[in-house]
This record gives structure tokens, sequence and C-alpha cells, in this order.
């Protein structure tokens, strides 16, 4: 699902969710993806969260969001702005 989401998005501009490593880390940071669900199970979950039409801008912030502050290793929490929904912040109290 993911390459083929991939293609879509990027490729032929249609409205498809791609869930790489970081939108599979920062979407169960944040709480949109369940604890126990595969990167698979979550493409449908993904796209329910926003409309077709900001599939790709939201697909781009999340990467960003998961390169620049919400690391795999020391996600770098102290200058992330939401961490006032971040089920993994909340966590490390």
């Amino acid at each position: 699902p993911k390459t083929a989401a991939i293609v879509l998005c990027f490729a032929y501009g249609r409205p498809a969710f791609p869930v790489a490593t970081h939108v599979f880390r920062v979407g169960k940071r944040i709480g949109f993806l369940p604890a126990k669900i595969s990167a698979d199970n979550a493409h449908p979950v993904m796209e329910a969260i926003a409309p077709p039409a900001d599939y790709y801008q939201f697909h781009i912030h999340l990467i960003q969001h998961g390169r620049d502050t919400c690391h795999a290793r020391k996600p770098a929490c102290d200058r992330c702005p939401l961490t006032a929904h971040c089920d993994y912040f909340a966590a490390l109290d």
C-alpha cells in the first residue's frame, strides 16, 4: 500500500495517503493511530483524518515533523508544538 500510495500521490496527483516511516511514527505518537496497528492497516485510518484534497500537504507536514522534531530516538519534545495533543509526550510524565 505505501508504494502504490506514493506513486498515486506524487506522480499522478491522486488522493492517496502514503504511510511511510515518519508518518507512521508521528501518527502513533500523536494518537492518530492505535498502538497495535500495522503500517499497512494505517492507510485508511490516516485517510479518514483529512479530506482527500489535503492528503499531500498533510503527508508532507507529518514527514517534516518526523524528520525535524519527532525523531525515532530522542524526539525533541522540548521544541514540539504538538505536545498538548501528543500521547507519547503525555506518557513521559
